[in-house]
Parts: C-alpha cells; structure tokens; sequence
C-alpha cells in the first residue's frame, strides 16, 4: 500500500450526539459526575437545539472536505481523521488509526489556551506513549493560524453572507468568543491577544458601523471570569441608540451549544427584547474558504520541514503504528 505523504489527526472538543451521551460527556468534560441540577440544565438546553450536538458531525464534515482538498493539492495519499477531547473518537483512537511517516495534529481550537491546545498536547502526548501503544514520536500541534489570510477571510465571507446585501455601516458587530477564567489570562495565557489580532485584522475588512467585544458561555463554576460579558456589550450598543446588531461568534469554528443555544436563544432574546433586530453569522463550519484555509496551514508547515523528510520516498521503509 502507498505510504500516506502525512496524516493529520483532526482535533476537537467533541460532544453529545444523543440525549443518552450527555451525561457521559458532562464526565469527561468536568472529571467528576455532574450533580443534577447541571445534567437537567444541559439536557434542557440540547432539547432546545435538536437535542444533540452537531459539532461532531460538522467535524467528520471537515476531516472528509479536508483529506479531498490536501490529497488534491499535494497529488499523494493524505489521511485526516478526526479526534475529541470529551467524546468518541478519542485523541488517542485518532493517532493511533494514522500511520504515515509525518502525522500532524490540526486543533480546531483557533486560539491558544491551556484549556483548548493545552490538553490537546497533553493528550497527544499520552497517545505518543509507547507504554501505552503508542507511536513513540512527537507529533506537532500546528498552531498560530487564528490571524491567517485563509481563518480572516473566511470570517469575512461569513460577514458577508449574513449581511446578504445591507448596509454594514447600519451595522453594529458584536464579536464573541468562549470566556475563561481571568487567572488563566494573568498567568499569561495568550487566548485574549490573540482574539485581539484577529479581530484587528477583521475591522478594516468589514468596516461596520461600530463594533464591540464580549465573552460569552462562562463556566458554571465560581471564580472570576473575563468581561465583558457578551450582553454588558449589547446594554452599551442599545445605550448609543443602535437598532442592529450583528454577533460573529469569532471564537468559534463549528457551530455547537454555544453558538446555537447561548447565542440564537439567550442573546437574541436579550438583543430583540431591546428592540434591537438580531443576526449572527454561521461557524466557519465545512465552508469552502474554511477547508481552503485549513488546508494552507497544513502545507505551510511541509514546505517547512527539512528537505530530506519531505522528499522520503512514498515505498520506502515503513512501519504502520
């Protein structure tokens, strides 16, 4: 069989794909069994967008457009498979289906944290064990594309879209990401700067009426979370007489519970409430621009590897994982 010229393991948070999986997930997610108040809460938010997640079926989508787009491009075998942090398959399940000479990790978490790539490596690195089956090499978590050429103009197509045709000068932009807690950021996480360059580089390309920033999805724990909060922005948006209002959930790549339920349910009805008339644009999801963009990052980084590992020769010596 022709060796593959790299495989890439997918990376995501995951989530329930059932009513049945959410309690399992809420497991792997909190390290502990959710009391019930939390499981009734989250079951009720579920039922409210269908009644699972479809982060999970939007990533097969990614890994299956991505492998085209990548196998199309470097004119070789190319794997992608997903992997999750909190649902099947896991990070390790995920590495251990690849066996190419160069296996890549892409983390669908755009912004670093330790919250995010941090346990992204800390799985990869279990799953690298050979202990525990592992491969016993590294494999590189490829990083730093939140302020891409491909990641921005893919948000500003999606702008674009949402938009459909009106004004944006009538327009005022609500940008979200997921909130963390503020000791994460003063003990140097780099999550709220890199937001900062993103969303830097975005401004010039939409140019709206006037934009704004908010945290959205705290944690349910206690401890101090990042503000501003999504709807402390919208009250100040509705203070300086704004009538629309568009949410570009910038910290997001698929569309999930966080997009679906705490923004097109809880924000718009605090936006509409207002008076104030409410859209948001789609997750980059499986759009075209997005899989072009994610493909960029993977062929970036070959044409940085030394010369020598890749020209290695597809027939080579070659030892499945």
């Amino acid at each position: 069989m022709t060796e593959s010229l790299v495989d890439v393991a997918l990376l995501a948070y995951g989530g329930p794909e059932s009513p049945e999986q959410i309690v399992p997930f809420l497991e792997r997610l909190m390290g502990r069994t959710p009391d019930l108040g939390t499981v009734s809460a989250v079951k009720e938010r579920y039922a409210l967008i269908g009644g699972a997640s479809p982060l999970p079926a939007i990533t097969v989508r990614q890994t299956l457009a991505l492998q085209a787009r990548l196998v199309q491009e470097l004119a070789r075998p190319v794997r992608v498979r997903p992997g999750f942090l909190y649902t099947e398959p896991s990070v390790a399940d995920c590495v251990r289906s690849l066996d190419a000479h160069q296996i890549v990790a892409l983390p669908m978490s755009p912004f670093a944290s330790r919250l995010t790539s941090g346990k992204y490596i800390a799985q990869l690195a279990a799953a690298e064990d050979p202990t525990t089956g592992g491969h016993g090499r590294d494999i590189p978590l490829l990083e730093g594309w939140y302020a891409s050429q491909g990641f921005v103009r893919t948000l500003t197509r999606r702008v674009a879209e949402a938009l459909d045709g009106c004004d944006v000068s009538e327009w005022a932009v609500l940008f979200t990401a997921h909130s963390v807690p503020a000791e994460t950021i003063a003990e140097g996480d780099p999550y709220v700067d890199q937001l900062q360059q993103t969303i830097a580089q975005l401004i010039p390309q939409i140019m709206p009426g006037d934009w704004r920033f908010g945290f959205q999805s705290k944690g349910r724990g206690g401890g101090e979370w990042m503000e501003p909060e999504a709807d402390d922005a919208v009250r100040v948006l509705a203070e300086e007489g704004w009538k629309k209002i568009l949410v570009v959930p910038v910290g997001f790549v698929s569309d999930n519970v966080e997009t679906l339920y705490d923004l097109d349910i809880v924000l718009r009805g605090q936006i509409e409430n207002l008076g104030i008339e409410y859209r948001r644009t789609h997750a980059p999801n499986d759009s075209p621009f997005f899989i072009e963009a994610l493909a960029d990052v993977v062929t970036d980084y070959l044409a940085l590897r030394p010369v020598e590992q890749a020209l290695r020769q597809p027939d080579g010596p070659h030892t499945p994982g």
